[in-house]
C-alpha cells in the first residue's frame, strides 16, 4: 500500500525506503572498506602517524569533488554522470597519492633522492 514520503511528498511503496536504505549502505561499505585498507596500508608500509595516513586518505575528499564537477555536464545521462565520476575520482585520487608517494623519500632523506 502506498506510504506518503516524509520530505517529498510523493506516494509510493514502503518497501522502497527499505530497499534505498540497503543500497546507500552497499555502497557506502564499497567506498569505506578500501579507504580503511588504505589507510593502514599508508600507517603500515610508509610508516605514517595517524594524522597524515588520515591526511592522504582524505585526498578522496577533492577527488570526488573533482569528478563531481568533470560529470555534471552529463546530468541527462545518470549512468554515464556516474560513471565519470567515479572514474574522474579514481584517477584524481590515484595521482595524489602517486605525488605523496614520490615526494616521500626526498622529504625523508632531506632533499637527496636514494
Amino acid at each position: 500500500m502506498p506510504v506518503e514520503h516524509h520530505w517529498t511528498g510523493e506516494r509510493r511503496c514502503g518497501i522502497v525506503n527499505g530497499v534505498n536504505a540497503v543500497g546507500m549502505l552497499v555502497v557506502a561499505g564499497l567506498v569505506l572498506v578500501p579507504l580503511a585498507r588504505e589507510y593502514a596500508d599508508l600507517r603500515r608500509s610508509w610508516g605514517l602517524g595517524r594524522a597524515a595516513a588520515l591526511g592522504v586518505t582524505a585526498l578522496v575528499l577533492p577527488s570526488v569533488g573533482l569528478g563531481i564537477v568533470a560529470a555534471a555536464p552529463l546530468a541527462d545521462r545518470p549512468w554515464v554522470q556516474w560513471a565519470v565520476t567515479v572514474a574522474t575520482a579514481l584517477a584524481a585520487y590515484s595521482l595524489a597519492v602517486s605525488a605523496v608517494r614520490a615526494a616521500r623519500p626526498r622529504a625523508l632523506s632531506g632533499g637527496r633522492s636514494s
